[in-house]
């Protein structure tokens, strides 16, 4: 257990010189138009260094723990988009997974694809993974991803940049966890799961 996390702190150490400028901690909020979402995001145990992003208020099967303080990591050359500074620098979001004998140990997003559904769980995990998710916050505070073609298009054709909000509230099954998780959607269309909600993430600092 110490190698696997001595490894762990040693391919962090490594990803922070890359996204090494870090921000003040905030909470993670997120509402629906019809009120029946209003709710911190916690990073809920979904296996070894592995969280989801999962409502605080929830009577979930897997119990979240209490709302918990995220970061927003970026390079020193990050910069919003030219001519659309609204849509915010990208970078990554980050956690601090607390770990016996080890302290803190940096954790950051990315996205858990399932083939066989149109959405995807966003996952802490150690370090910064490979295909860790870059993301942005508005000049609202508003969490967003950023696109640059356009799909509806024949043939499909460069079109940023622009911002996409296509986070939902859902039920989810990840590796026997039973979670009430913020996911985001695969394309502009309602998640096939029937309990995704439609949900804006801002932050709020702390």
């Amino acid at each position: 257990m110490k190698t696997t996390f001595s490894v762990a702190a040693l391919v962090a150490a490594a990803s922070a010189q890359q996204y090494n400028i870090t921000s003040k901690g905030f909470q993670l909020v997120l509402t629906s138009d019809d009120g029946a979402i209003n709710s911190a995001v916690s990073a809920c145990h979904t296996g070894a260094a592995l969280e989801s992003l999962c409502l605080s208020k929830t009577s979930d099967p897997s119990k979240p723990s209490p709302f918990d303080t995220f970061y927003f990591n970026t390079t020193s050359t990050s910069e919003p988009p030219v001519n659309h500074t609204e849509l915010g620098a990208e970078g990554i979001l980050t956690w601090f997974l607390p770990v016996n004998d080890y302290g803190n140990i940096p954790s950051s997003a990315y996205f858990y694809y399932d083939s066989s559904t149109d959405s995807a769980t966003p996952i802490l995990t150690t370090g910064t993974p490979v295909d860790v998710q870059r993301m942005s916050f508005t000049d609202k505070d508003e969490l967003i991803l950023q696109g640059y073609i356009d799909w509806t298009a024949n043939p499909p054709k460069y079109a940023g940049p622009y911002g996409l909000n296509r986070w939902y509230a859902c039920q989810t099954y990840y590796a026997g966890y039973q979670y009430t998780n913020l996911v985001w959607g695969l394309g502009a269309g309602k998640p096939e799961n029937p309990t995704c909600l439609k949900v804006d993430v801002k932050r709020v600092f702390v």
